[in-house]
């Protein structure tokens, strides 16, 4: 059984590959990869980051501990950076609008403790002989690149040392890992060319922080460059896109401001008219208007989102629970989940009980959420799943979703372990079950092999 994580959650969408933007190769935008430190936030940490190093001239003791925290501030950040690529997040500034896992700051450690493993490893190769040591490493620096991106997908130290999670990350990729591997080596080596052609022309009580900004910009443009290939392969990869940056935001690279799309005139008229009848008060005028649109455009994306709105200020909770659904649906075909969740959760303040019809819908909204590392809106999906819809195939799996997320979004462990144990009363052969008891094994070797 595989180790399963919030980017990997059983799924059941459906992708139109047809549809999406095509991906420029990672090795098109390189660029952009060196540029990203120079991107406003990211160049103001590491000017501060470097600024730091000053305190090795104050005290040898406290320069020490400061650098440790450089090193680990650098380490962290850099997992963030690949993380937010990874999801389609390719701009810093953007980093607000989307949610962070607490998890990520633990990464470094775990990445740490995967090099020492495989510094074990070697060191036992050595022992058998020279060329094994030689071929240990090789191996080793080939899988630093599907290291990273196993434990930015799982957050797992375990699965980061797990040759088949390893080889699951390096067959999604396909030969251009190995492209991959050549531009980080040249990024390591890189480092230390910098260093040399810097340092003598840099004053005396500079070199320092000169030394700490080759440091950070080097290990940010390797972040990256990483998190891009995982964006580059997110399907491969299992991994829902927190945003999808239009075609025109990926080729102009991640220094690019996003314009937004074109938007039709017609709709920009509609919207702006509905938009003038709301700021007068005149709300039934804007609802009548709105309403005549969508009804002669039931097809219409546009017509339903604007409709949508204005619903939210009318007092038809009926009818905003009807079309809820009805957008949601269309939003869901157009792969736009990340906004079909927002219709959600604007509605639900009006529509406390509102329940989707589809209990597969319902579940992939909250597979999305989690996803997006909204850990509090996936439980609100859930939430009394198996009353709502009872005898649906999907409910085993809704189980399996409500035990991760107690247990890797909230921590809530204990909980989990009641929703298992539910799931092994009522479905013991299913495969949820089995995911479930996966999930929890290193709480409970009883749990672990229940199933």
């Amino acid at each position: 059984m595989s180790t399963h994580n919030p980017s990997s959650t059983t799924s059941t969408r459906t992708r139109d590959t047809r549809s999406a933007p095509k991906i420029p190769p990672f090795w098109h935008r390189l660029n952009a990869f060196f540029l990203f430190p120079f991107q406003a936030r990211p160049l103001m940490y590491a000017v501060f980051l470097s600024l730091c190093s000053l305190t090795v001239m104050v005290s040898e003791l406290i320069g020490f501990f400061v650098v440790i925290g450089i090193l680990l501030a650098t380490a962290r950040y850099s997992f963030k950076v690949s993380a937010m690529a990874s999801m389609g997040v390719l701009n810093s500034s953007d980093y607000d609008n989307a949610r962070s896992d607490p998890a990520w700051t633990n990464l470094p450690w775990k990445f740490l403790g995967v090099l020492l493993v495989h510094g074990f490893v070697i060191s036992l190769l050595m022992t058998a002989g020279e060329g094994l040591g030689d071929i240990g490493r090789l191996i080793s620096s080939l899988l630093v690149p599907a290291t990273l991106m196993v434990l930015i997908q799982t957050t797992s130290f375990l699965s980061a040392i797990n040759p088949s999670a390893l080889l699951r990350a390096i067959a999604a990729v396909g030969m251009p890992y190995l492209l991959l591997c050549v531009f980080m080596l040249l990024l390591s080596t890189g480092m230390p060319v910098a260093w040399g052609l810097l340092l003598p022309l840099a004053p005396k009580g500079l070199i320092a922080p000169v030394m700490a900004f080759v440091l950070v910009y080097f290990s940010w443009v390797t972040a990256s460059m990483v998190g891009y290939v995982m964006f580059q392969n997110h399907e491969n990869l299992d991994i829902d896109l927190v945003q999808d940056p239009s075609s025109e935001l990926i080729q102009a690279g991640q220094g690019a401001r996003r314009s937004g799309p074109v938007v039709d005139p017609v709709v920009r008229e509609r919207d702006a008219q509905v938009a003038a009848l709301i700021k007068d008060g005149s709300i039934k005028e804007a609802h009548e208007l709105a309403y005549d649109w969508q009804r002669a455009n039931p097809e219409s994306l546009n017509d339903q989102r604007r409709y949508h709105r204005v619903l939210l200020l009318t007092d038809k909770k009926d009818t905003l629970a009807w079309f809820t659904q009805k957008v949601i649906q269309s939003l869901m075909k157009e792969q736009k989940g990340q906004e079909a969740l927002q219709v959600y959760a604007a509605t639900l303040p009006k529509c406390p009980e509102l329940s989707l019809e589809s209990a597969e819908l319902t579940l992939t909204l909250a597979q999305l959420a989690w996803k997006g590392l909204d850990h509090q809106q996936a439980l609100a999906l859930l939430k009394g799943f198996d009353k709502r819809y009872p005898r649906d195939p999907a409910v085993p799996k809704a189980y399996e979703l409500i035990a991760r997320v107690l247990h890797q979004g909230l921590g809530r462990t204990e909980q989990a372990l009641a929703v298992y144990r539910a799931m092994a009363k009522h479905f013991p052969q299913h495969p949820s079950t089995q995911e479930a008891a996966w999930l929890l094994r290193e709480h409970t070797g009883a749990v672990a092999g229940a199933t």
